[in-house]
């Protein structure tokens, strides 16, 4: 009995602490310094990020994010980059410029995976492919970095210390020269590839998608 007496005193003191958490972490908010909130809207951007969890059978062998450095994500990495380091809306124009020169050369992405699932190495478990209309490309470039704090936050809640950065980079035209994405083309997508699986990350080109090239 008695022991069922202190079960229950523990139990109600433990729900009346959990009903009383929202109210201490506010009184702690306003104890403590928070330092001032930077509100950038990169909601669109964050549009951008894909994710996928692969499983065979109960075992995770794959789990990716990914994202597309379309012209509207440099644009929302350009503010974000201004604001951290504080340029000028003239050196914002600048720097943003390049940015979307690069585009012109390169269509490029940022991919998150699992620290335990490697891409990108001559024996890996998964290739990664673009995929346009019915043609697969191969990445001129794909090996690891470290992600900017500034993509870090349109990633979100994505980015994990458990997670590896790579840069995967194409060439933005063909070898005569011609863009591999045109006004006809429908959307663009990653396709991640094993023996036995296939996972696809795609991103429309229409005007009602929130992504626009």
């Amino acid at each position: 009995m008695k022991r069922d007496a202190v079960f229950l005193f523990f139990t109600l003191s433990f729900l009346l602490f959990v009903s009383g958490c929202g109210r201490v972490i506010d009184w702690g908010k306003t104890q403590i310094e928070q330092g001032q909130e930077l509100k950038e809207n990169i909601k669109e951007a964050k549009k951008n990020v894909r994710s996928t969890r692969t499983y065979d059978q109960f075992t995770l062998v794959g789990a990716f994010d990914s994202l597309w450095l379309s012209d509207e994500v440099r644009e929302a990495y350009a503010r974000l980059y201004q604001i951290k380091h504080g340029r000028t809306d003239e050196e914002k124009k600048i720097f943003l410029r390049r940015q979307l020169e690069e585009n012109n050369h390169f269509i490029t992405f940022y991919l998150l995976s699992a620290t335990d699932i490697t891409v990108g190495e001559k024996d890996s478990d998964w290739t990664v492919l673009l995929k346009i209309d019915d043609y697969n490309f191969v990445p001129t470039e794909f090996k690891t970095v470290d992600l900017s704090p500034e993509y870090k936050e349109i990633f979100g809640k994505h980015f994990t210390r458990f997670k590896t950065a790579y840069i995967l980079q194409f060439n933005a035209k063909d070898i005569e020269d011609v863009p591999l994405i045109s006004p006809e083309t429908q959307e663009i997508a990653l396709l991640f590839r094993t023996v036995n699986k296939q996972v696809l990350h795609s991103w429309s080109l229409q005007k009602s998608d929130s992504v626009i090239v």
